[in-house]
């Protein structure tokens, strides 16, 4: 549970394998964590739950602490949960299409 939660039932997935970002974890760590994601969100036992999963990587990211974890934030309401601000850029088809290009390269 986390211990200042943004909605009653806000919980924390906390990888045993010590990682600061979420890249740095091993893949068979990764593999596990998005079925118990979705076991806990089955556990709230809620019809038409909305939710969000959360992972920050670095300060930037608003990660306050240097250990990788998942937020679960149930959303019930406008007043509780996670309030995201979109903050969109216009950017061209072909400026889209070249960074998907560079990020495939290093893949």
């Amino acid at each position: 549970m986390d211990i200042n939660p943004l909605s009653p039932g806000h919980i924390l997935v906390i990888p045993k394998t010590h990682a600061e970002k979420m890249h740095e974890l091993p893949d068979a760590n990764l593999t596990e964590i998005l079925p118990l994601c979705k076991k806990i969100v089955n556990a709230l036992h809620e019809q038409g739950l909305n939710y969000n999963i959360l992972q920050n990587n670095g300060k930037l990211a608003h990660q306050a602490v240097d250990h990788v974890h998942f937020h679960i934030i149930p959303r019930r309401n406008t007043k509780e949960g996670l309030g995201i601000e979109w903050n969109t850029q216009t950017v061209s088809h072909e400026k889209l299409a070249e960074i998907a290009t560079k990020v495939k390269a290093n893949m």
